[in-house]
């Protein structure tokens, strides 16, 4: 007996006509957005590959087994852009959009940098529930005084990749502080008793929590703790910019430099993989081999910014397709919920990715 074909899925569709699984959904289920050109190649592969859609479902999120059966957006707001650059954010939106793509849901996507309007999509109540991609600087206005705040906290929604203080909902992240423990641990393993933590966006949210990971770790083995950072700025107004300045990264690597050696920190904790590229060029301009002179220790695992780096950067892998998958999880699990459910925060473990950053003393 010979086994059954395995079903054409979404995905197969989308490979055969060159285009993103959630393209391929939004003109299998008619969407306006896409082009005649682009709508008739993937009409043409479903075709071809005799594709047949799943029974059009409710707009109940699930069905039976589990399985995703919902429209469902992401927003992203508050910043000069969504940040879809940089690899972690754009891996979670895309795990995201795999898994409610692949069932024939349909994903949606607004970027909203000022946060003053509310997308269509919302306010027509044409999606199950929404996952929530903010600034991780500052306070959020009260939602009495923000309209896309009031139309986001309508529905179930789920805070990604940061979730400030005043903000109301579930979040899903990975977990900032086992990041800025298991970077402490592994710079005084490599024998280094005196560390920093460099920090170019004071009151940043996640990398507060990984501050003080980095330096309570670091003490508690032994080691001297100091944290390199700008004042505080003052309020911040939307969109606040997407990336961190490169001059402010140099001028806290000249700050470290300026320190007597005896006295100088001789490996560096970052928040973010972005900040550890600029801090390998703003040490180089003043002389300084990074990786080599002075350890270098980062966070986010996004291999396409740092590839270039010479010694290779050792990282926190964030798990950032574990990140966007629990977060649509959790919203699904919202929205089969018949009332108010208790604010929950679902944190994703990081992994030490070592290279060659940190040399042993």
């Amino acid at each position: 007996m010979t086994k059954n074909k395995k079903p054409v899925t979404i995905h197969d569709v989308a490979k055969a006509a060159g285009v993103a699984v959630g393209s391929a959904s939004r003109a299998l289920n008619n969407a306006a957005d896409v082009t005649p050109e682009i709508r008739e190649r993937i009409l043409s592969a479903a075709r071809a590959l005799n594709y047949t859609r799943l029974r059009r479902r409710s707009v109940r999120p699930v069905n039976g087994h589990g399985t995703v059966a919902a429209n469902v957006a992401v927003v992203c707001f508050g910043m000069e852009d969504a940040l879809v650059q940089l690899p972690s954010v754009s891996t979670a939106i895309h795990a995201v959009e795999e898994a409610v793509s692949a069932e024939g849901g349909m994903f949606m996507f607004a970027s909203i940098p000022r946060g003053d309007r509310v997308p269509a999509f919302l306010a027509e109540g044409r999606v199950a529930g929404v996952i929530v991609k903010g600034p991780n600087q500052g306070e959020l206005p009260a939602p009495a005084d923000n309209e896309l705040l009031r139309a986001i906290y309508r529905v179930p929604h789920v805070w990604m990749m940061g979730r400030l203080p005043n903000a109301l909902g579930d979040h899903c992240n990975f977990d900032a502080e086992m990041a800025g423990r298991l970077a402490a641990e592994h710079v005084t393993a490599r024998g280094h008793r005196r560390v920093a933590f460099l920090n170019p966006k004071p009151g940043h949210a996640q990398f507060e929590h990984m501050k003080r990971a980095f330096c309570e770790r670091s003490r508690a083995l032994g080691a001297e703790a100091e944290v390199l950072e700008h004042a505080t700025a003052a309020p911040l107004a939307w969109p606040l910019p997407g990336m961190t300045s490169p001059e402010r990264v140099e001028e806290l690597a000249r700050q470290w430099h300026a320190t007597p050696k005896s006295r100088r920190a001789t490996a560096i904790m970052v928040g973010a993989d972005m900040t550890a590229v600029q801090l390998y060029h703003s040490l180089g301009r003043i002389g300084v081999a990074a990786g080599r002179d002075v350890g270098i220790v980062s966070c986010n695992d996004e291999r396409s910014l740092t590839a270039g780096l010479n010694p290779g950067l050792s990282t926190l892998d964030v798990r950032a397709d574990a990140i966007g998958r629990n977060a649509l999880a959790r919203l699904l699990w919202q929205a089969r919920q018949s009332g108010a459910t208790a604010p929950a925060k679902i944190l994703v473990e990081p992994v030490l990715v070592e290279r060659e950053s940190v040399p042993a003393l």
